[in-house]
């Protein structure tokens, strides 16, 4: 195939570090799927060691086989094509402890027996082959299979079958019986059992098993709201006939999400050598945040230790972390000294070799907590939670007047703000709701939010410079709203208002998060937007609201259409991970008295168009301000990402008829 040999040279002439640059130049699937690390992310957490055998089937151009090697020192991959087998060897150059083979040759060649099978995708090519499989395997030897589930919600939802590349193809059954498919859980389950296997463990890799950021089991699985990262349509177009989330929230509360994940990670042994050993340790639950700078890159592993305790683990992706591991256990210290006297405590930290350990605890975040009040509207119940957290924030773990330091301008840039300002000595940024824990007894004892002890789970953006309180409170209303709140009567204004957190205020904080992010980011466009730079569209087709990249919506109006002017705010501005994240409102007025929605595109500094998914949302409380009465569907609100490069100048057009206004921007 072409592209392979494409591929090959480019493994040739680069090293590793130039891929995620090639992949963004070709903004191509096929480049994203054989190169981006993230294809590591569903083997790096396994309890593999050094000097255990692997057998990698279907190893394809090797997105595994080198992390496989790194972690046993012991792999034989198997390809399909002699071309496949170059490429892995040009990439594990230098390697020891590796065999590159064909199918025919490994057949012919291979007498040895392996302490790990290893296969990924295609099941359907070796579903009657597991008997042989079962030869090779070592005494206590163990399979790990991964791939799609053809109940996986996606399929529902109106992504295109994995194989079959059709619509709905896996779960109407087939029918028309085509070898090339996926198995739902029950027919994986078959497979195993028939063929003399025992399945230990049950993975489920979110989004899939192919660009996985996380790994739930059997033992830990997914809360309500987590899984929202659901644009994984990077090699083709897509419909979305609901939203993922939402459904995602209903099948995790019926205890349904092993049925619908989208794909499958299994670990299975032969029948009866569970009992014939004694597992150690257990993997659970493993959440990658690897989209970062390599100094910031960490792992969290959820694992059944030797001694039968559940721990959580942080361990960093790369050398250049162990000084963030550090941090969090200083974070610990300093952070429970100034809380002593408060409601809030901080889950214990204690360094160990390579992580940091915490133990594992259980309850409701205050994030899920806010989401049942959301789902059974009960509106005041939010107000108390939100004025709650707001008091409680600027009450507690003492302040001082804030002050601009080096460490503060560093991260977080120059900044202006009153003189008053009160600021935490210690600061942990990301107190969010879904990072405070409060027990399920005094929730169910009815108590008032303000009367709840709040364990913090997570407190890793810790900084130990004085930052103001109220940014601290920016951030977790910022991001509630876009969680949870934005379907409700609530405003993103009226969030700051309660927070008494001004127009000015919000501007400086907004800035203050764009050099955050900044800060913490390794230049590199993340997974999660690949679909936007791959240029795959999502098409719904539940709401006239969506426009695509040409900027067309789906009501029209008359060329002779006479406007009088148009009218827009900015709410939010933001620079994330490559792309720019923008929303507010716009309408137009019109000489025969109507106000409409308007037309929205982005040009870039050339004047040149450029692909953006716009969002459309009533605004209600903007016809309320603006006296606007002659109007059933108020939707001028809008939510823009694109697509730009730091440094590049952008500007967003509004249009109706023959009339535009224009919201010029300086670089980001």
């Amino acid at each position: 195939m072409e592209e392979l040999g494409e591929l090959f040279e480019i493994v040739k002439e680069n090293n590793r570090d130039a891929y995620q640059r090639i992949i963004e130049e070709k903004a191509d699937y096929r480049y994203l799927y054989h190169l981006s690390e993230a294809r590591e992310n569903l083997v790096s957490s396994l309890l593999l060691e050094k000097g255990m055998r692997v057998l990698e089937l279907h190893a394809e151009c090797g997105a595994l086989t080198g992390k496989l090697l790194e972690m046993t020192g012991d792999v034989t991959a198997v390809t399909k094509t002699e071309q496949e087998a170059q490429i892995i060897r040009e990439r594990c150059k230098g390697s020891q402890g590796l065999w590159v083979c064909t199918g025919e040759d490994f057949a012919q060649a291979c007498d040895q027996k392996f302490d790990v099978i290893f296969i990924a995708g295609r099941t359907y090519e070796i579903a009657g082959q597991f008997l042989i499989l079962k030869k090779l395997l070592a005494e206590g030897g163990r399979i790990f299979l991964a791939d799609a589930n053809r109940f996986g919600l996606k399929y529902f939802a109106g992504c295109k079958e994995e194989y079959a590349g059709e619509y709905f193809a896996g779960v109407e059954g087939y029918p028309d019986e085509r070898a090339e498919r996926c198995y739902s859980k029950r027919e994986y389950e078959e497979f195993f059992e028939k063929n003399g296997f025992e399945i230990l463990q049950w993975f489920y890799p979110y989004p899939d098993h192919k660009f996985p950021s996380v790994l739930y089991s059997d033992n830990c699985q997914p809360e309500r709201g987590e899984l929202a990262d659901n644009r994984r349509n990077f090699d083709g177009d897509r419909y979305e006939l609901f939203e993922e989330k939402r459904v995602f929230d209903g099948l995790v509360s019926e205890g349904l999400f092993p049925e619908f994940s989208n794909s499958f990670l299994i670990e299975a042994c032969a029948l009866g050598e569970q009992m014939n050993r004694t597992r150690k340790r257990e993997l659970y639950y493993t959440k990658y945040s690897s989209e970062r700078a390599k100094n910031f890159a960490i792992r969290t592993d959820v694992v059944k230790t030797e001694e039968g305790e559940i721990a959580v683990y942080k361990r960093c992706l790369y050398p250049e972390g162990e000084r963030h591991i550090d941090h969090m256990k200083e974070a610990y210290d300093q952070l429970s000294e100034k809380y002593a006297n408060s409601k809030i405590v901080f889950c214990k930290c204690e360094r160990e070799e390579n992580a940091a350990r915490f133990p594992f605890v259980r309850g409701m975040t205050l994030q899920e907590v806010m989401e049942e009040a959301v789902h059974r509207r009960n509106h005041g119940r939010v107000r108390e939670i939100l004025t709650d957290y707001i008091s409680r924030v600027l009450e507690e773990g003492g302040s001082v007047p804030f002050r601009v330091t080096e460490g503060f301008v560093k991260v977080f840039g120059e900044v202006s703000l009153p003189e008053d300002t009160k600021a935490a000595e210690v600061c942990d940024i990301d107190l969010i709701f879904s990072n405070i824990l409060v027990s399920a007894s005094e929730i169910q004892s009815g108590r008032k939010p303000g009367e709840y002890h709040w364990g913090i789970i997570d407190y890793e953006w810790t900084f130990l410079f004085p930052v103001p309180k109220q940014f601290m409170i920016y951030r977790a209303l910022y991001f509630t709203y876009y969680q949870i709140l934005n379907d409700t009567e609530w405003t993103l204004p009226q969030l700051m208002e309660l927070a008494g957190i001004d127009e000015a205020m919000q501007q400086v904080f907004m800035e203050m998060e764009r050099q955050f992010q900044r800060y913490l980011g390794k230049d590199a466009l993340p997974v999660r937007n690949m679909q936007r730079l791959m240029g795959t569209k999502i098409m719904s087709l539940g709401s006239p609201q969506q426009e695509f990249g040409d900027g067309e919506l789906w009501f029209r109006e008359e060329e002779w259409m006479k406007v009088r002017r148009i009218q827009f705010h900015i709410d939010r501005q933001d620079y994330q991970d490559g792309t720019v994240v923008c929303s507010g409102w716009a309408l137009a007025r019109v000489k025969d008295g109507r106000t409409l929605p308007v037309h929205l595109h982005v040009t870039d500094g050339d004047g040149k168009r450029m692909p953006v998914e716009i969002h459309r949302n009533e605004r209600w409380d903007v016809a309320e301000t603006l006296k606007i009465h002659q109007v059933t569907k108020p939707e001028f609100g809008f939510d823009c990402v694109w697509v730009a490069p730091p440094g590049k100048n952008w500007n967003l057009h509004f249009t109706l008829g023959k009339y535009e206004a224009v919201y010029e921007t300086a670089a980001l």
